[in-house]
């Protein structure tokens, strides 16, 4: 125990002040004896005792007012018989988390972010010029932490809003002990201000926890006693009476959106209070410029989807957004919105495995027919995909030539060495790849690997022999097989069938491709999955992920040699909802708030400005915070961009200028859209027993104001005042000595009783 005043604790020799009095003025009285003396001799020596104890209390009480009373001027702290720190200045790093859940309004109260805000200012207030802080933001958690003093810290703290994305607590408390390290003292304090939304207290946060306190531990046993100090400051409060309606999702049902055809768009909008959220208005808007707006309701804990249809005339990346025009406690997620690449047209090569001067004869002619409906039917209305048939030879320059999206080989046998290794390349940069059979294809071709510099494409199934007669003519009923219904699992063909009827039940297969297909790999990390089987469970249709792209393996000839497929309705949607699914899935406009854009030179469009051979180029950025320039990467080397720290819209433009025709300067933009998690939108808090878990782990304090904070940090400091215990005691004492002056003593005076 120590005193913060010790010169006042010598007032305690005050005491002796009441026991002085009590030896010199004490009652000096003579004995005379009379004749019935002897009658009350008995209660003379019972109320002398009793005297004589109340004097004594009394005495004590008179000398122990005086003792208080100094001690509790001089302030005396508990230390629990260990070191404290004192007034050593200290590292206090806090960690703050600012997503978009602390931009919660409860009505009539601030922003629980402005609350965050004006707690710090608090504790940072109580803080010396000696001390150090460092902010770390849940938002970015990979930026270095600077020091800085408490005015640079408050300037800081200004800047700081909440629109960042879902972060754990234990992501959050891992930076700020990396950023810890980096302290000038030894002293070090960690204070975590959130509001503690369910997610955040996961259970990798609580393992987290477990590692951190080992650590910390271990840390301080080594350091001679010096432990991290852990505190959390909760601002979360009034959770049940939040009522929110956010727009959690806005997706793209078509497969691929082409320019001046119609694209459907689905968004999914939540009601979480417990009342229904009737005459909502809706509003789409594409590229910030609003449509109609619609009207919706939503009832009570549940949830409504909203569709729109709409062509975009332009090629390019397209924002399109809905926006649900109501104010709640959580404006920001009323908004989403989605990245839309609109192309002119996908681009398919069919390569002809075997042509035929018979009509529909060919390998890739009903297919030509199936993707280009329209071109072949003479109207004059656009189709979404334009196919070039080209022979084995010619493949490689004519993907030279065009953007091509798919590629397509049609009973293909024998493929230049070149020819593979550039298809190889062209799927694992995301390209798109189907192989149909058929009587000229060589299975041993496309059971090896084909690699192609950096790139290894393997095909998903090993090609066996064929099953079944190939030749039509001489096939009867009993030996064809069926097509069993296609998979649940491929979303682009659940359009193919209405209710649970089988879209292939009109078809037969009268030969197939064995396929030998792992079943054990189906849905795991490369993406295998059968698409078509026939009715005893024959794979007809693999598909697979390969690199960044796609590839496909049909076990059926692409025309009527091997099937009647060919000659069904159902052929035209399932070839085109399969090619437009593949061309679409090179896409990857959108991205997490935080993560960062990076765009290759040969994601940049082609210009369309012939410029010379002298050129300068420069980056810039339109972002929800601004614009500015971007230093220019090295040679090779992509744009990137790492300030993604708010959702929105976000612009690269590269600016190439002829330096010998400064008037000819070729502009390119790209657009990415970051976006937070709709987990966010989930205004429920992580529950106090999982919160209690998580403190008694780190061994942390969880508060609710900075000023309880303060006081606990006080006695970490300097240990705990016990001056208002020792005022309580003062006071008792004071109150019991005129309790007993009144009621005893005089009370014996006024009966006659014998001191």
């Amino acid at each position: 125990m120590s005193l913060l005043n010790a010169a006042l604790a010598f007032g305690a020799f005050a005491f002796t002040i009441p026991l002085v009095i009590h030896l010199f003025f004490r009652s000096r009285f003579k004995t005379v004896d009379w004749g019935a003396m002897y009658l009350l001799e008995s209660v003379v020596r019972v109320n002398r005792r009793r005297m004589q104890v109340t004097n004594l209390l009394l005495l004590l009480l008179r000398c122990a007012i005086p003792v208080l009373l100094a001690f509790c001027l001089a302030r005396p702290m508990w230390t629990g018989l260990r070191a404290l720190a004192g007034d050593a200045p200290k590292t206090l790093v806090i960690a703050i988390d600012d997503s978009r859940s602390m931009s919660v309004t409860p009505p009539g109260e601030p922003s629980r972010i402005e609350v965050a805000k004006e707690e710090i200012r608090t504790v940072l207030a109580d803080l010396t010029r000696r001390d150090e802080v460092m902010l770390v933001r849940s938002s970015r958690l990979g930026a270095v932490a600077a020091k800085m003093g408490v005015s640079d810290a408050l300037a800081k703290l200004r800047r700081i809003d909440a629109r960042g994305n879902a972060v754990s607590i234990g992501q959050l408390i891992d930076a700020a002990i990396v950023a810890s390290e980096e302290g000038s003292y030894p002293r070090r304090q960690i204070l975590v201000v959130s509001d503690f939304q369910s997610g955040a207290v996961d259970a990798a946060t609580l393992e987290a926890a477990r590692r951190i306190a080992e650590t910390n531990r271990i840390a301080a046993e080594t350091d001679g006693g010096t432990r991290l100090v852990v505190d959390m400051l909760d601002v979360g409060s009034s959770w049940d009476d939040l009522a929110n309606v956010s727009v959690d999702a806005v997706s793209i049902e078509s497969p691929v959106v082409v320019s001046e055809r119609s694209g459907v768009y689905t968004a999914t909008l939540r009601n979480a209070s417990d009342l229904p959220a009737n005459d909502l208005r809706l509003i789409w808007s594409v590229d910030g410029k609003p449509l109609e707006p619609r009207v919706v309701s939503i009832d009570a804990k549940s949830t409504s989807t909203n569709r729109l249809t709409h062509s975009i005339d332009r090629a390019g990346i397209h924002e399109v957004a809905a926006t649900i025009d109501r104010g709640d406690v959580l404006v920001d997620d009323n908004t989403r919105r989605v990245a839309v690449e609109v192309i002119d047209e996908v681009n398919v090569l069919l390569v002809e495995g075997g042509s035929s001067k018979e009509p529909l004869g060919g390998q890739a002619d009903f297919l030509a027919i199936a993707l280009s409906p329209f071109a072949f039917g003479g109207d004059d209305r656009p189709d979404p995909v334009r196919a070039a048939v080209v022979s084995p030879q010619k493949l490689e320059s004519a993907l030279q030539e065009n953007r091509t999206r798919v590629v397509i080989l049609c009973g293909v046998g024998q493929l230049p060495d070149s020819a593979k290794q550039r298809l190889a390349i062209f799927v694992d940069q995301g390209g798109a790849l189907v192989v149909f059979d058929g009587r000229t294809l060589r299975a041993d071709l496309y059971n090896q690997v084909w690699r192609g510099d950096d790139a290894e494409l393997t095909f998903p199934a090993t090609l066996g022999e064929i099953v079944g007669n190939p030749d039509v003519d001489s096939a009867g009923p009993e030996e064809s097989f069926a097509i069993d219904q296609p998979t649940t699992l491929y979303q682009p063909w659940r359009i193919l069938a209405r209710g649970d009827a089988n879209p292939f039940s009109g078809v037969d297969v009268f030969a197939y491709r064995s396929l030998a297909v792992d079943e054990a790999d189906q849905r795991d990390a490369t993406g295998r999955v059968v698409l078509l089987r026939t009715a005893d469970g024959a794979p007809l249709a693999v598909m697979d992920a390969v690199g960044e792209g796609t590839v496909v393996q049909f076990a059926v000839s692409g025309n009527a040699a091997w099937t009647n497929l060919p000659l069904r309705p159902v052929f035209l949607p399932l070839v085109q909802q399969l090619v437009l699914d593949l061309a679409g899935k090179r896409s990857d406009a959108m991205l997490q708030v935080g993560q960062p854009i990076v765009i290759g030179e040969d994601d940049w469009p082609v210009p369309d400005v012939k410029l010379g051979a002298q050129t300068r180029t420069t980056y810039a950025a339109r972002t929800p915070s601004g614009q500015f320039e971007i230093p220019p990467p090295a040679a090779d080397d992509p744009v990137r961009l790492t300030a993604t720290y708010a959702p929105g819209v976000y612009t690269i433009q590269k600016r190439v200028t002829d330096l010998q025709d400064p008037d000819k300067v070729a502009v390119a933009e790209i657009m990415r859209i970051a976006t937070v998690d709709a987990s966010e939108s989930l205004l429920v808090d992580v529950g106090e027993e999982r919160q209690q878990a998580l403190a008694t782990i780190l061994n942390a304090g969880v508060f609710q104001t900075a000023a309880v904070l303060q006081d606990a940090d006080r006695s970490r400091s300097f240990g705990r005042e016990l001056w208002r215990v020792i005022l309580v005691v003062l006071l008792v004492a004071l109150v019991a000595e005129l309790w007993l002056q009144q009621n005893l003593v005089a009370r014996r005076r006024i009966t006659g009783g014998t001191p």
